[in-house]
């Protein structure tokens, strides 16, 4: 099973690191981004379309975090939108719930309660697992050390898969996939990164370069700099992006 992706929205350094350290602990998720502002995570949510979405929530802000949750459910109504304060009093987690929240979590987070709402968010994503058999899978090919042959593995199985395929050359300061392929690249995961705010299905497809009717690629940076701005979490959510297109666009 795939682990559940979250993005995450707090105002306050302390609960957004325990939020985080909890998802890091659960074993079963993802975090794919922690947002700072309700822009932010409107944005995000639209485009990486998570399994849930966690908010800190407060009594003084309440009007406008029960108003971004209610567009949430609007926007992407398969995630799933949990709601978090240390302040819980009835009327905040009532109003949570009436807004669209599916869970309510207390603050500090208590862990069995914690695996509780991950397990229920699990079982609600069940019940639309049909839809991400639509999705595309992820195979990851690396080695321990340089030179044992993996670009020249890689580009091989890609070629040689049966179906609609994108090889995503990560290989970041030195890939060479192009080069086995013989190819020349416009666009690398460099572009994705600087247009990661507005990727979508048809940017996606502008900017990665076809080889044969089953097989496209996403070329590692044009030059070994552009690698320094490239993040962890810029990579996972690129593949999380890309999975997520329609299956006859990989």
């Amino acid at each position: 099973m795939h682990p559940l992706t979250f993005i995450t929205l707090s105002k306050n350094g302390e609960s957004s690191d325990e939020l985080r350290d909890a998802l890091a602990g659960s074993g079963r998720t993802h975090l794919l981004a922690d947002c700072h502002s309700f822009e932010q995570m409107l944005g995000d949510i639209t485009r990486l379309r998570p399994s849930a979405a966690i908010i800190t929530v407060s009594p003084d802000n309440s009007e406008k975090e029960f108003a971004l949750i209610k567009q949430l459910a609007a926007v992407s109504p398969e995630t799933a939108v949990i709601c978090a304060a240390r302040d819980a009093s009835p009327a905040l987690i009532l109003g949570s719930m009436r807004s669209g929240a599916r869970e309510f979590i207390q603050l500090p987070i208590l862990p069995d309660e914690f695996r509780g709402v991950i397990d229920r968010i699990v079982e609600l994503r069940a019940d639309g697992e049909s839809s991400s058999k639509n999705h595309g899978r992820i195979v990851a090919v690396f080695s321990g050390k340089g030179g044992a042959g993996v670009s020249f593995f890689g580009t091989n199985l890609a070629a040689a898969m049966g179906v609609p395929t994108l090889l995503v050359d990560l290989n970041l300061q030195a890939g060479d996939a192009a080069s086995f392929l013989g190819i020349d690249v416009k666009y690398s995961v460099a572009d994705f990164v600087n247009n990661r705010a507005r990727l979508d299905d048809s940017l996606m497809s502008s900017l990665v370069t076809p080889h044969s009717p089953n097989l496209t690629l996403l070329a590692a940076p044009l030059e070994a700099h552009e690698a320094e701005d490239i993040k962890p979490q810029d990579v996972s959510e690129i593949l999380h992006l890309l999975r997520g297109r329609p299956r006859s666009g990989r």
